[in-house]
């Protein structure tokens, strides 16, 4: 009720505002205000000095409170069409606010926020609000200093599909409604728990010794990986038939610890592949000294590959991410953590689940969910019904 209350009068003003508007000169100023998902709101003006709303009623009070001013962004002009497209907006900024950081925005805490736009009279502010837009914020990126949002309006919501496209894959998520597997309590738990024993620098790929479930079932033993530029990995046979660009996961290697991690395989051979990397430097990256195995990434995923990581404690607590590649006791999850992940005091502590690659086969061996899978993998596809006879 309350948004079509203010959906209804976007560009109803008060008497006081109107008179004040069709004045030579006005002292207006542009506010914008955020409602993120977890109940947070921040407010931001353009105006020189600080703002207060307070008093507002209505489907107004959700704009009360303090705008701060030189929050560092700006606006891109706001129009308006009858040809019901998506109206968008763009706010630039500078992460000069404490209000917003790099780090927030890269967890994603400013993802989907409601967003409200609106000018009022600085120097009396019980004229009220003059709506601009109303809507949610798009895709956030972020530069080395600045951050750039899109601001969708309301005619986003006419953009959204509202059936379900067949696929061969399960269009479920694994333990939600219509999966229906219980990841907690399900005889065997698909869910474990666990602490990090040590991180990478990349804040990508972690370890725990307490995470022993099955890795993927292909892979090649190492024999050695050069200090060189860029560094060689060489293994025991040729069994893998790398190409050029393929995604592999190194994993067990011990001496040069820090190559445990995904990469990309580069001009390989029968028994050989290149490294991205510098690895002449012994001091950051120490000669090899035994173990460790190549896996393809995807060839026979590991039983937390494609799962999802919730961080229990630490400067990531109540975040998640996607688990890119497993294998036993190491984890490279698909983008670092936004925070610092910690392997000292404290030891950062976490849930992590069970993979599932949407696939049939996945669904019936692994969960034995079969009768829940809501993918269609029989039904002929488009080249089915395009199809026309041959020509004799």
């Amino acid at each position: 009720m309350a948004d079509k209350a203010r959906i209804a009068k976007m560009k109803q003003v008060s008497t006081a505002l109107k008179l004040h508007l069709a004045l030579p000169s006005q002292t207006m100023a542009t506010c914008w205000r955020a409602v993120l998902e977890n109940g947070s709101t921040y407010g931001f003006t353009d105006h020189d000095a600080n703002l207060v709303v307070s008093g507002w009623s209505g489907a107004d009070t959700v704009l009360h409170g303090t705008y701060l001013a030189g929050s560092g962004f700006n606006a891109s002009s706001i129009a308006t069409s009858d040809a019901l497209n998506v109206d968008n907006t763009d706010a630039h900024g500078v992460l000069v606010s404490p209000a917003i950081t790099d780090a927030d925005l890269r967890a994603g805490l400013w993802d989907f926020a409601r967003i409200y736009i609106f000018q009022v009279n600085w120097n009396d502010l019980t004229m009220g609000p003059l709506y601009q837009r109303v809507g949610w914020l798009g895709e956030v990126t972020t530069g080395r200093t600045t951050f750039k949002a899109e601001l969708r309006g309301l005619m986003q919501l006419y953009t959204r599909t509202l059936v379900e496209l067949t696929s061969p894959m399960c269009r479920a998520n694994l333990g939600d409604v219509r999966c229906k597997v219980d990841l907690v309590n399900d005889s065997p738990p698909f869910t474990a728990g666990a602490s990090v024993d040590s991180v990478n620098a990349d804040n990508q790929t972690f370890y725990s010794a307490a995470l022993t479930a099955a890795g993927p079932s292909t892979g090649v033993a190492i024999t050695g990986v050069s200090n060189a530029n860029p560094g060689v990995v060489t293994l025991a046979n040729d069994s893998l038939h790398l190409v050029e660009g393929q995604a592999v996961t190194i994993s067990g290697v011990l001496g040069m610890e820090v190559i445990n991690t995904v990469t990309i395989a580069r001009n390989p051979t029968a028994t050989t592949f290149e490294l991205r990397i510098d690895t002449s430097d012994t001091g950051d990256y120490p000669p090899y000294t035994s173990g460790g195995t190549v896996t393809p990434l995807g060839g026979g995923s590991g039983y937390y590959q494609f799962g999802i990581v919730t961080w229990l404690t630490g400067l990531n607590a109540g975040l998640s991410m996607e688990v890119k590649s497993y294998v036993p006791g190491q984890v490279t999850l698909a983008l670092p953590m936004p925070y610092a992940i910690s392997d000292g005091s404290p030891i950062d502590t976490f849930t992590i689940s069970a993979g599932c690659d949407k696939s049939m086969t996945t669904c019936r061996d692994r969960f034995n969910n079969i009768v829940n899978f809501r993918g269609e993998p029989y039904l002929p596809g488009i080249d089915k019904i395009i199809q026309v006879g041959r020509h004799t």
